[in-house]
């Protein structure tokens, strides 16, 4: 064309050229984009779902924490309810079964795999409800919260509160309702009466009870944020 003087029509030529691969690209690139979304939504699906699942798992584990929970603090309750009485009004309870209640080994885990999973890979992007992540933030915030109230509790009682009683009761006795092979009937079983009539004891409950309680209103939120990932991520 440049030959024969026609360079207008080569201009035109070019441009269309030029036009047809940069519409190819950008169809590409729009292609690449839906590809993408597509890609990006069955994640959010499959993403939403298991935390739907998982913290339908973790409303049952909550459940059976506070049911074991509130039966130690019920048990301490009806120790505290004993501090001053006599000996024969003592000897109406057993003790060794309120104790044994009272120091139980519940333990709380919940399925949060797939949160950590989604916020350690950035995947947290790919949830477009700004109110599901806000719900996994504060989840993870209250979660450290019981922890640590956990942690005290646990630190107090083997620190302090097992420490005081190992010359006052009877662990072996305490722990027969265990059915463990060394536990049953103990022969050197000291008398609980004095125990009851010591200050410290009833400070030692109290305090105890007082750690039940904070931790237990952490479980009474922890219960309503549940409900509410629930709910949200149902659809």
């Amino acid at each position: 064309m440049l030959t024969e003087n026609k360079f207008s029509k080569y201009l035109l030529y070019a441009i269309g050229e030029i036009f047809l691969v940069v519409i190819g690209i950008l169809i590409a690139l729009q292609i690449n984009n839906w590809n993408q979304n597509r890609v990006n939504k069955n994640e959010e699906k499959y993403i939403t779902a298991k935390l739907h699942k998982d913290f339908k798992e973790n409303k049952k584990q909550l459940e059976v924490y506070v049911a074991n929970f509130k039966n130690e603090m019920n048990a301490n309750l009806e120790l505290m309810k004993l501090i001053g009485e006599s000996k024969e009004v003592l000897l109406k309870h057993n003790l060794d079964s309120l104790f044994y209640e009272a120091f139980g080994a519940s333990e709380l885990a919940f399925a949060d795999n797939t949160i950590k999973n989604i916020m350690q890979s950035g995947q947290l992007n790919l949830l477009r409800n700004e109110d599901i992540t806000l719900l996994l933030y504060k989840w993870n915030e209250l979660s450290e919260i019981r922890k640590i109230r956990i942690n005290k509790l646990d630190d107090w009682s083997n620190d302090k509160f097992i420490p005081y009683l190992l010359t006052k009761i009877s662990f072996k006795e305490m722990d027969a309702l265990s059915n463990y092979e060394w536990t049953g009937k103990s022969k050197i079983k000291p008398d609980y009466h004095p125990l009851f009539q010591e200050i410290e004891f009833e400070n030692f409950l109290d305090n105890y009870l007082w750690y039940h309680q904070q931790i237990l209103e952490r479980c009474e939120e922890t219960e309503k944020l549940i409900e509410e990932i629930i709910n949200i991520t149902k659809s």
